[in-house]
């Protein structure tokens, strides 16, 4: 008799802590729902198949034809950006070599008697260092060892004309144009002064977050 109360007893502890430990434990979590399969031919931005062009149609982009003069400037994108054509530019593309529409008006000493906005002191300006390489693997510019090309100062040489490098204009610079955009664009500009809206201060930032020491 003795043997069966404690085998009772015991039988009605475990179950007392089962049940108390039922009651404690968490609820279990709910399946996520599994959402469709995205499949590689929608991705982007464009909503035809990816891998036929029949069906797929370019939204149209319209370019301003307003004559040389008469347009309305945008502010820049960001600071330092390349500013967009305010004029037609029909007749003035492609630039070759010898042949720059552009500086025909946007050169300095002529700028001031059209009323055209001349091209600033960074197109006069060469930022290409004196480049060369030892047999040795070893890079030089202007006359210093460097490691790490990334972190060389930029050096800012005057060359009083417009640059070679910027002898493009087309390769930077784009004709403000009206079209429709795949997605909505919320990007605003941030300048840190007024000026930067309008004008370039490349030349005073060249050199900003450049570490040398490494």
């Amino acid at each position: 008799m003795k043997i069966i109360s404690k085998v009772t007893l015991g039988l009605a502890t475990a179950a007392a802590l089962f049940l108390a430990g039922c009651a404690e434990a968490p609820a279990p979590a709910k399946a996520e729902k599994v959402s469709a399969t995205i499949t590689e031919a929608s991705l982007g931005l464009r909503k035809t198949n990816l891998y036929a062009e029949d069906d797929t149609i370019a939204a149209q982009t319209n370019y301003i034809k307003k004559a040389a003069g008469s347009g309305f400037k945008f502010s820049r994108a960001f600071e330092n950006a390349p500013p967009m054509i305010p004029h037609d530019v029909e007749g003035m593309l492609p630039i070759k070599i010898g042949n720059n529409a552009c500086i025909g008006c946007h050169a300095p000493e002529v700028a001031k008697s059209v009323n055209a906005t001349p091209y600033p002191a960074s197109h006069m300006t060469n930022f290409r260092p004196d480049t060369s390489i030892g047999s040795d693997g070893k890079i030089t510019k202007n006359g210093k060892s460097v490691n790490n090309t990334s972190d060389f100062l930029v050096t800012a040489k005057k060359v009083g004309k417009l640059s070679g490098a910027r002898y493009n204009c087309s390769q930077c610079h784009a004709p403000q144009s009206v079209g429709n955009l795949a997605v909505e664009n919320t990007f605003e500009a941030d300048f840190r002064n007024a000026k930067s809206a309008s004008r370039s201060n490349l030349l005073d930032n060249i050199n900003e977050g450049v570490d040398t020491t490494k």
